[in-house]
């Protein structure tokens, strides 16, 4: 790979995204840069008063200044001089203050927008975008990767601002003496060579830190989410060690780019005095003939600029640096398009036939076909049940009919209309989902049901608690409906979790609700609430039941029995049991043996 190359098309991409943004800061620093230069060139009739009081001898960039100084009612004499030069030098520093909150500024936004761009991209991908991404590459890339790509905007625009205050620095010297100053860049570009050749080298510790990152915040996310089994395994000491030896690799990785980057700025900057030493000292021993005053300009001009050429190539380090980041953003950002929610022409409303799946083949890898023509029918007004053995793809189809999967072949049609015809967010607002392993949010128990319905009044919230079974345990909360149920609802028992997150789902007065293995990590009472709660939906509304325990489905009207990815079995659940040897007949006898 041709790191030049791809930086410079990077950077390209990166100033067309805000040319605005990018314009107002470059031209802010310019402003910085002439204001500081008019400072270096008004040391100038400081250092000739100094010398000489009377002016006799004066250079001529004091003969101009002291041209203009009747203007503003002063006089050429010592406190004038110096104000000139302390004035025009904190005008700089404070524009260098405003440059310096402008950066900030523009960086925070192009962070914030990118969020955005990112978060929509991402969210309106489909599911399988989320589930065939590594947890811990799209965590840092928000978290951490971002931050790298908007401090290089900043960096980048510094860059541009660098070039022109390095050739106003210049400016004064070559127009006061061109021969000390053309000695100077000379030797300057001879020893900022090997620095410059530093670009490889810093794009493959980028790579490495990128990619160590993500690894490490895969560990840290693995390990909160996995935080119970931990403890409940005893199992803290190795889980702190693999994350701090993940974070080990991390810190040595990225220890060799922040020295690489710092040291070249650090390294560079003596060599570049040497370099106007050098240069002076060259003109002088060969009887150069220039005044004091002018060399002092030229000396701290040169100096001046002496940092900036060192703060360049460090910028120019950290800028390759960063590429590793932004090619990671972009990847993403492109394989969140490539799977981009399929968003029909036709906005679904309500449910009149029902849902139904024809000739549906789906797998999730090309060895092995979870479906080889599926049929299905979730008729309207009525509870359908899907059974079935372990990995018999049961939550499978649940996907399918949310549109969070799509079929290879066959489609999932509603009310005759094609899944990939209908806008699919107008659809899922219509449905309420329960899945097996609810997630609440760290909020209040009203919050989260307002998520899910924003415009539920109190008595819809009511409501959708009483029919969950869920408003008598509410009622005894210390807050009631106001209580904080803590990260992923961990403050509340597993039972209590699954009845919230079913009124959840009910106060959306959904046209479909699907619950999915709503019942199968309960204890014996919480089932019995839920179960009362299904029975109570049945007739009411189109329901969908993925059933573990079948004691959930005894009001179906239709049962799905799934086995090696096709239906052996279908029909109610009351003639389905009453069949000696049917399916259904002998799980339900497995379960009464095991409970």
């Amino acid at each position: 790979m041709n790191n030049n190359i791809s930086t410079t098309k990077v950077l390209i991409e990166l100033i067309k995204k805000s040319p605005a943004h990018f314009s107002r800061l470059v031209l802010v620093v310019m402003v910085e840069s002439v204001v500081l230069a008019a400072a270096v060139v008004s040391i100038i009739p400081l250092a000739d008063y100094m010398l000489d009081q009377n002016l006799s001898n004066a250079s001529e960039f004091t003969q101009i200044i002291v041209g203009l100084l009747p203007y503003f009612s002063l006089a050429p004499d010592y406190w004038s001089f110096g104000l000139l030069f302390v004035s025009l030098s904190m005008l700089g520093a404070i524009i260098k203050v405003l440059s310096t909150y402008l950066i900030l500024k523009i960086k925070y936004s192009i962070i914030k927008r990118m969020l955005n761009e990112i978060l929509s991209n991402f969210l309106n991908s489909r599911w399988s975008f989320f589930s065939d991404s590594n947890q811990g590459v799209l965590m840092n890339t928000l978290n951490k990767e971002l931050g790298i790509v908007s401090d290089t905007f900043g960096h980048l625009a510094m860059q541009f601002a660098r070039i022109f205050q390095i050739f106003v620095y210049l400016f004064v010297p070559f127009y006061i003496n061109f021969e000390i100053t053309i000695t100077m860049v000379i030797l300057t570009a001879f020893f900022a060579a090997p620095f410059l050749l530093l670009g490889r080298y810093s794009y493959r510790l980028g790579k490495i830190s990128t990619d160590l990152a993500n690894k490490m915040a895969g560990i840290f996310a693995e390990t909160l989410q996995a935080a119970k089994i931990i403890i409940g395994y005893a199992r803290q000491d190795k889980s702190r060690e693999r994350y701090i030896s993940a974070y080990s690799r991390y810190m040595d990785s990225t220890i060799k780019s922040q020295t690489l980057q710092s040291g070249t700025s650090i390294l560079f900057l003596p060599l570049g005095m040497l370099s106007v030493v050098l240069a002076i000292g060259f003109f002088m021993q060969n009887n150069g003939n220039i005044q004091l005053s002018e060399l002092t300009a030229i000396m701290y001009s040169l100096l001046s600029s002496a940092p900036l050429i060192a703060a360049f190539l460090q910028t120019n380090v950290s800028i390759v640096n960063f590429v590793p980041s932004y090619e990671q953003i972009a990847s993403l950002q492109d394989k969140s398009l490539k799977l981009a929610e399929i968003k029909g022409p036709i906005i679904f409303s309500n449910l009149g036939r029902g849902v139904t799946i024809k000739d549906v083949s789906f797998s999730y890898n090309r060895e092995k076909s979870t479906f080889d023509k599926l049929n299905m029918e979730i008729k309207s007004g009525e509870m359908t049940a899907i059974v079935g053995e372990s990995g018999s793809g049961k939550s499978t189809i649940v996907d399918l009919v949310m549109g969070l999967q799509i079929p290879s072949n066959g489609t999932v049609e509603v009310d005759n209309v094609s899944l990939s015809d209908l806008d699919q967010n107008s659809f899922r607002e219509k449905i309420g989902y329960v899945p097996q392993d609810p997630i609440l949010f760290n909020a209040s128990i009203k919050d989260n049901l307002l998520w899910s319905n924003s415009l539920a009044s109190e008595e819809d919230i009511m409501n959708s608690l009483k029919l969950s079974n869920s408003d008598s345990f509410v009622n005894h909360l210390p807050n009631g409906i106001d209580t904080i149920v803590g990260d992923r609802g961990v403050r509340l028992s597993g039972g209590q979790r699954q009845r919230i997150a079913l009124a959840r789902a009910l106060v959306r007065d959904p046209e479909l609700i699907i619950l999915d293995e709503a019942t199968s990590s309960l204890d014996t009472e919480s089932e019995l609430m839920i179960q009362r709660s299904i029975e109570e939906l049945s007739g009411k509304m189109t329901v969908l039941v993925v059933a573990h325990r079948l004691s959930t489905i005894k009001k179906s009207n239709a049962v799905y029995v799934l086995r090696d990815g096709g239906v052996v079995e279908y029909g109610s659940f009351k003639k389905l049991s009453l069949i000696e040897d049917s399916a259904l007949s002998k799980m339900l006898v497995m379960q009464d043996h095991s409970s």
